[in-house]
């Protein structure tokens, strides 16, 4: 397979238990379908609270730079399919680029530590998050669960509505 930033062939790393594909001239990334997600979820590396905080202002020169990236790279895999641009997450600023037909996805130099390195901040917040917002969303699922109870009942009603119908003619 071919870098699809400067054509160098790509070269098999073994990566927190995963084979993804290295360039050995520009350091980008090619992860098959399902890499990016087994090694977001199980990572060897913990990061310091000090390299997680540089998120932001990593973050920063990527939406920065997310208006400009009009950059269009073909899948290495596929290699006449052009992959698309997406945001890690929706909201992180970590453009990467998917291949539409084999779901794999490159990631230019550094961007998988900039993912784990998330994906540390948001491990590192969740007890926080969940104290903070546990009871809103119990309630939200409360409310949820009523709303489908009232429709399913309604929907019953329906049935039985027209079951009596059928009996009475």
């Amino acid at each position: 397979m071919k870098c699809p930033r400067c054509s160098s062939v790509l070269q098999s790393v073994e990566y927190d238990g995963q084979t993804v594909e290295v360039c050995p001239d520009c350091k980008g990334e090619w992860l098959a379908a399902g890499e990016l997600q087994k090694i977001a979820e199980h990572h060897d590396e913990v990061f310091t609270p000090k390299e997680i905080a540089s998120l932001d202002a990593v973050n920063k020169e990527i939406f920065t730079a997310e208006k400009d990236d009009h950059d269009e790279l073909n899948c290495p895999a596929c290699q006449n399919v052009q992959m698309e641009h997406f945001n890690y997450a929706d909201t992180s600023g970590i453009i990467l680029h998917k291949c539409t037909e084999c779901d794999g996805i490159w990631m230019d130099k550094d961007e998988l530590k900039k993912i784990e390195e998330l994906v540390d901040g948001w491990k590192a917040g969740l007890n926080e998050d969940a104290a903070k917002y546990g009871p809103v969303l119990q309630k939200i699922d409360v409310e949820e669960q009523k709303e489908l109870d009232r429709d399913v009942s309604i929907s019953r009603f329906g049935f039985v509505n027209k079951v009596l119908r059928r009996f009475c003619e």
